[in-house]
């Protein structure tokens, strides 16, 4: 029996549904998620960005990384204080991996993060002491007696995870600070309209600008396009195109499509891109965060021929929130996240980028430098971040809290460190580096004239 329109056109918008569940995911797995907004084509062959070239990679932590086993004071009296309020749970001195001076101070690294070490004796590689969201400076007596504003929401995973990529402390923000970021620069990528920043871990508000947008690429394998000489790879591209290009009056379905549609021309650019050039001889390791790194070194490479001299990545690593048996876990995460920046580093010096690239970390808060009852650690505030890349002046920066529970640097009793730096001072010296003016600082950072700097001097 012959079927109705009205049959026709309810069964060709379940299948273009089903399609966009399911080629969303595809989309997602194999190559990128739709780009947000309207990419349009690229010059596949630009022309090469040469020396003028930049990158920032973000690599958050969720979950609330312990800082304080991250960087550990090594020299006689930060290290009495530290073990004392850490007591059993304390890294034992002879295992911290010594890596730099500030002054008459030492400080060395987690044992799991040997790679990392290494970057920091290859002058690669910088610690940015007690950073977290602020709005103003403000000290424990103030904090205590309520006499200054402080972000929003403290302790909370995710009110802390939404500031620290807006770089909003109070209120919400539809602009990521990394977006706005892009939109200074968006010059300098001019004509090319391959996206300036891209996640490869899912959506992201760090990345989106108000006038430029990010795209979301997966972490694993960047040829949805097929291998072209496999049975059936024209056909399941031109079926693809053909229900894209369908018209079905149902506008919401036909946006969609629209912007797979643009992601998939955005990507058969960047397929040949990278079948002209070589494959990376570095080896990542196979975790998550290393399969993110090495998308993200790929990217960079073909550089030149999507036409872009500024890029900025987001990639992250979760299970940092550890209210419970801490060390093992702490242990097993700080060695991925180690083996994949330090393969990362490799990957940038094999491609001549080393001093054009520069990786930093965050994380929405660290930990309660005392231990709980259950051998873990609680939410707490400022925490420190690490620098890599050849850019990077090596050493430690801003100023380490003082370890004295309920001491001048501690906003309770358990070690909860009140930040020393603001996050809108680490931001704006990466932003300054990658080419921000200081006359446009104020409209990424809105808050960062209540600081004493606006470049700590790292990069």
């Amino acid at each position: 029996m012959a079927q109705s329109a009205a049959g026709r056109h309810t069964g060709l918008l379940g299948n273009r549904r089903a399609f966009l569940k399911m080629g969303g995911r595809a989309v997602a797995s194999l190559g990128t998620a739709a780009a947000v907004g309207q990419l349009g084509l690229m010059n596949s062959f630009a022309q090469s960005s040469g020396s003028d070239y930049k990158a920032l990679v973000c690599l958050f932590m969720f979950g609330g990384n312990d800082a304080n086993d991250t960087l550990i004071p090594t020299s006689d009296v930060g290290y009495t204080q530290y073990a004392g309020i850490r007591k059993t749970a304390a890294i034992a001195r002879d295992q911290v991996l010594a890596a730099a001076v500030q002054g008459d101070q030492t400080f060395g690294l987690h044992p799991s993060m040997g790679g990392i070490r290494s970057l920091f004796l290859e002058g690669k590689a910088a610690a940015v002491a007690n950073v977290g969201m602020l709005v103003r400076p403000v000290t424990r007596a103030e904090y205590l007696a309520n006499l200054k504003a402080v972000p929003s929401n403290l302790f909370s995973h995710s009110d802390q995870q939404v500031q620290w990529q807006s770089g909003t402390p109070r209120g919400s923000a539809p602009t990521g600070w990394a977006g706005r970021v892009a939109d200074k620069v968006r010059a300098m990528n001019a004509p090319s309209q391959f996206p300036a920043g891209v996640s490869v871990n899912g959506n992201s508000l760090f990345l989106i600008g108000q006038d430029t947008q990010p795209s979301q690429i997966a972490s694993t394998n960047l040829d949805i396009l097929g291998q072209q000489n496999r049975a059936g790879d024209v056909d399941r591209q031109n079926a693809l195109q053909q229900i894209l290009t369908m018209s079905t009056g149902a506008t919401l379905v036909q946006a969609a499509g629209q912007r797979i549609n643009d992601s998939l021309a955005v990507l058969r650019q960047a397929d040949v891109a990278f079948k002209a050039l070589p494959t990376l001889l570095t080896v990542f390791p196979t975790t998550s965060i290393g399969n993110q790194l090495r998308q993200v070194a790929r990217l960079i490479q073909i550089r030149g021929q999507v036409g872009l001299r500024r890029q900025i990545f987001f990639c992250s690593q979760g299970g940092y929130d550890t209210h419970e048996a801490q060390a093992p876990t702490h242990a097993r995460l700080l060695m991925e996240l180690n083996d994949a920046v330090l393969a990362f580093n490799r990957a940038m010096e094999e491609l001549g980028l080393g001093g054009q690239v520069t990786l930093f970390t965050e994380s929405e808060f660290s930990r309660t430098m005392q231990p709980n009852a259950s051998t873990g650690t609680d939410h707490a505030w400022g925490g420190h971040q690490i620098v890599t890349g050849g850019a990077v002046k090596s050493g430690v920066y801003g100023v380490f809290p003082q370890l004295v529970l309920n001491g001048s640097d501690d906003s309770g009793n358990r070690g909860n460190w009140i930040p020393t730096t603001s996050l809108d001072q680490y931001g704006a010296t990466l932003a300054k580096w990658f080419g921000v003016p200081a006359s446009a600082m104020g409209t990424v950072f809105p808050n960062l004239a209540n600081f004493p700097t606006a470049d700590l001097g790292f990069l």
